[in-house]
């Protein structure tokens, strides 16, 4: 066992790993329970925690780039919601 990771190999030979099970906790606030629903639907929660502050104009361009070009199902409704989220929670105020 190295790093916390178990290592195994098939009688195939086909080797594999078990990962440590993290959870990343979002930051308290109105519709953090969207937010974490639909954006872990794609990706790692870690992916809000480590972005910079961003405005609440750029938030509004990373959702919806989540929706147009990566096919997030995502309502209308439900993104200005985790906009609001996002650019409260993880934003610049503006």
């Amino acid at each position: 066992m190295t790093a916390g990771l178990a290592f195994s190999a098939a009688p195939d030979g086909v080797k594999s790993i078990d990962l440590p099970d993290i959870k990343t906790e979002l930051a308290a606030g109105a519709e953090k329970d969207k937010a974490e629903k639909f954006c872990s639907l794609c990706h790692s929660l870690d992916y809000i925690t480590m972005q910079p502050k961003f405005s609440k104009a750029q938030w509004t361009g990373t959702v919806n780039k989540m929706i147009k070009t990566f096919g997030g199902p995502i309502s209308d409704d439900d993104a200005k919601a985790i906009i609001d989220y996002l650019a409260g929670a993880y934003g610049t105020g503006k």
